[in-house]
């Protein structure tokens, strides 16, 4: 185990993610990924994201704290605060208790439940059979359908039930790449998957960016929730310390005009 432990350190330093690991010059360091329309990189939308909004709010509501922004896929700044790590992930979903691994801010925003994307002659299928909202435990039971998840994305209460029944499971596929939230949804629309698990943002955002037959539903085991987002900062002193700053700026960044204006574009209804 401690040859093992050696090695994942020994990895990540040539890999280049030495430094990023213990920073404690910054007050925050914000970990950022490549996920429209949580965070939008490149094109029209860029660094116009409900994430790049919250995390801007952030750095006018604490003009006297040093954050900085780093850039990794997903999957990585997980595994960065894990390993208690000194970076922070904005627009994670918020937990009601801290974890060993893992300190939680206030709530920052609320999204809609997670639903089923899928292309529209499955989601007839998928409602005649299942009901409406689907019956998400009896549609995954049948072993019927193709399932595809990002690197790193965690979906609430439907999590155990993705794992019980699709894990290790010819069905699943786990989707990486700086690209993975427009690669699922490509991969539904090209058949290679039947459906993928999000919040009904994605396709709004991605109708805008380039028109796709897809469909969104919803599920009976989440109907009407609301999931908090948050901030995740590692269980360390360092993430205790970012977290008090976090929270303390919380109710003047719920009021910045300009993430006010993404939230808005973003998470409310889209009309046909």
């Amino acid at each position: 185990m401690g040859k093992l432990r050696h090695y994942a350190v020994t990895l990540l330093l040539v890999c280049g993610l030495g430094p990023s690991l213990h920073a404690s010059d910054a007050d925050i360091i914000w970990g950022v990924n490549s996920a429209p329309p949580f965070h939008v990189v490149e094109g029209y939308f860029a660094k116009q994201g409900v994430c790049d909004a919250m995390v801007e709010a952030f750095q006018r509501a604490l003009p006297d704290t040093d954050q900085r922004i780093s850039r990794y896929p997903a999957g990585r700044i997980a595994a960065l605060i894990r390993q208690g790590g000194d970076i922070c992930y904005p627009c994670v979903i918020r937990l009601e208790q801290d974890t060993d691994v893992a300190y939680f801010s206030d709530t920052i925003l609320e999204y809609p439940a997670h639903g089923i994307i899928t292309r529209p002659e499955l989601a007839q299928t998928f409602t005649e059979r299942f009901g409406n909202p689907v019956d998400f435990v009896e549609l995954l039971k049948t072993g019927d359908y193709r399932f595809g998840q990002p690197l790193g994305r965690r979906y609430g209460t439907l999590q155990p039930y993705i794992e019980r029944f699709l894990h290790n499971t010819s069905r699943f596929s786990e989707i990486s790449g700086a690209d993975a939230n427009a690669n699922m949804l490509a991969m539904v629309n090209a058949s290679r998957i039947d459906f993928v698990v999000d919040y009904p943002m994605l396709l709004n955002y991605h109708n805008q960016i380039l028109p796709i037959e897809l469909v969104f539903l919803p599920i009976k085991e989440n109907y009407g929730e609301i999931v908090e987002g948050a901030v995740g900062c590692p269980a360390t002193p360092w993430g205790k310390r970012a977290i008090e700053l976090i929270n303390s700026a919380i109710p003047e960044v719920i009021q910045d005009p300009k993430f006010v204006r993404a939230k808005d574009r973003w998470l409310l209804p889209q009309n046909p």
